[in-house]
């Protein structure tokens, strides 16, 4: 007698990746750059519902913003993200001659925005979703993530 079990969707699976994601939406305003208490007062964590296929920041406001995969544990250009050069600056929105958005191709559950400047920042961001359970996608890390400046090493 033949026993079924349910499909569950993984990292691997391609179709997910090839199909439309669903869409998701969100903002919000930023504070000023500073740390409070050993933290980044100006950092937000986003968490998606599930794993990402595509993922499109925006800077509405009039400060720069970074983007980075993993946690700013300190005031900004204290940690290895910020070492090793390891987030997108997004420049403040109408600043002459750049984009003030960045698209990114990848498949994440967490993203991190930063406000790098004194005045209050203004994002929004859109991601195309899988049906991909974001339990099932591993933490970012190594090369390029987290690690010191001139580290090769990929660590997924």
């Amino acid at each position: 007698m033949a026993t079924f079990q349910e499909y569950v969707p993984g990292l691997g699976s391609v179709g997910n990746y090839q199909v439309s994601g669903t869409p998701w939406v969100t903002g919000s305003l930023i504070a000023a750059s500073g740390a409070s208490g050993g933290v980044n007062s100006s950092t937000q964590h986003i968490q998606f519902a599930y794993v990402t296929k595509e993922v499109t920041v925006m800077n509405l406001g009039s400060t720069g913003l970074a983007v980075h995969f993993a946690n700013d544990l300190g005031a900004f250009g204290g940690t290895q993200v910020a070492v090793g050069s390891h987030t997108f600056v997004i420049p403040p929105s109408g600043t002459a001659g750049s984009l003030n958005r960045m698209t990114f191709d990848m498949k994440t559950k967490d993203l991190y925005v930063t406000n790098t400047t004194a005045g209050v920042g203004n994002y929004q961001i859109y991601a195309s979703l899988t049906r991909i359970d974001k339990l099932r996608m591993f933490a970012l890390t190594g090369s390029g993530i987290n690690s010191e400046a001139g580290d090769t090493t990929i660590t997924p």
